[in-house]
């Protein structure tokens, strides 16, 4: 007996969500969009897995306008949707560097670039801009935007300007597709949670470690960083249960950046920014108080299969969970992303 299986309420999920929230979204183009789809989650190009994102409009002048600092390079005009499939494989690697790709459908045919926000790493990121835009929002009964990306190996999301948000996901097993903004901000919550400072530098800084912890799902394959007290390193109660691995001689402190003034700020930000998505690459585990500074790096613990319950996955989710349960004092939390993109912040069981 041969049988064919199809996604295809998904299919039909899409094309509504599109009809939806796209009225004029060309049924030629759609088609393509479709077949593109199933390639976001592992799009491969010279053996490089992308995860692109994508920005279908119908005026890309209006969405540049809703942006503070907008960079946008077109690359191909065409009258129809005919070479899709060939631009999306010329523009993908481009998103390697945090550009957005876009696709505009308007009178005068399809026009295809990349763009992006020119911002510091402490704002807000593109997508929050552009779906938290009132200039947009004013407008969108006249501007349609579908926002379409890869939430990791199994999943993808699409957005749109009208405020609506669906995800289809691929995986045959049951799992979750939590969105990756509530598990981030829920880590980046308790990692200052005991940080003193103005409500215009703590938004400041968190925003900053939100953005940090965005680029590492798009730019690292599986990382783990745990939060600790404060006082954790210097702690009576401490043993030796984080102590394999390396600890800093003097934390990275991001806060006092920001305290020490806007001279040169920015580039030190970005420098050592790029320092903790380097630790947070490495294996093991990175270690963080919950003032937000940097602790430690390439830190072990040995997964214990008792604590850690019967849990699928490999050995940086067993000592994830082995974390998790171990009810240790000064242990706050963990947050957790695994090499196909499944991710979760978690507090320390007490």
């Amino acid at each position: 007996m041969n049988e064919n299986i199809f996604y295809l309420d998904a299919k039909n999920k899409i094309v509504d969500f599109l009809g939806d929230n796209f009225p004029d979204f060309p049924v030629k183009m759609q088609n393509r969009f479709l077949n593109f789809f199933p390639k976001m989650v592992n799009y491969e190009e010279e053996g490089v897995i992308y995860r692109p994102r994508l920005l279908f409009t119908n005026d890309i002048e209006k969405v540049m306008k809703s942006l503070p600092a907008p960079s946008r390079i077109e690359l191909f005009m065409d009258e129809n949707e005919n070479m899709f499939a060939s631009r999306l494989k010329a523009l993908v690697p481009f998103t390697q560097h945090d550009w957005c790709i876009y696709v505009s459908m308007e009178e005068e045919g399809v026009s295809y670039g990349i763009f992006k926000n020119i911002n510091s790493i402490k704002e807000e990121g593109l997508e929050d801009i552009i779906f938290q835009s009132p200039y947009l929002k004013d407008r969108d009964e006249k501007i349609f935007g579908i926002y379409a990306y890869a939430e990791n190996s199994w999943a993808v999301t699409m957005k749109s300007i009208k405020g609506n948000e669906m995800s289809i996901n691929f995986a045959l097993d049951i799992k979750v597709v939590s969105s990756q903004d509530k598990e981030i901000s829920e880590f980046v919550t308790a990692a200052f949670s005991k940080l003193k400072a103005s409500s215009k530098k703590l938004a400041e800084v968190k925003t900053l470690f939100k953005n940090i912890f965005k680029n590492v799902l798009r730019n690292i394959h599986g990382t783990m960083c745990v939060i600790v007290d404060k006082d954790y390193a210097t702690a009576s109660y401490r043993d030796d249960f984080l102590d394999d691995g390396i600890w800093l001689r003097e934390p990275i402190s991001f806060s006092k950046l920001f305290i020490q003034g806007q001279h040169n700020v920015e580039p030190k930000l970005n420098a050592i920014s790029a320092v903790f998505m380097s630790m947070l690459d490495f294996d093991g585990i990175t270690v963080v108080d919950n003032t937000g500074n940097v602790l430690a790096y390439n830190v072990f613990v040995e997964a214990n299969l008792r604590t850690a319950g019967n849990v699928m996955g490999g050995a940086r989710k067993r000592a994830a969970y082995t974390i998790i349960n171990s009810r240790k004092k000064g242990i706050v939390g963990v947050y957790f992303q695994s090499h196909d993109g499944e991710m979760f912040y978690a507090p320390v069981k007490k």
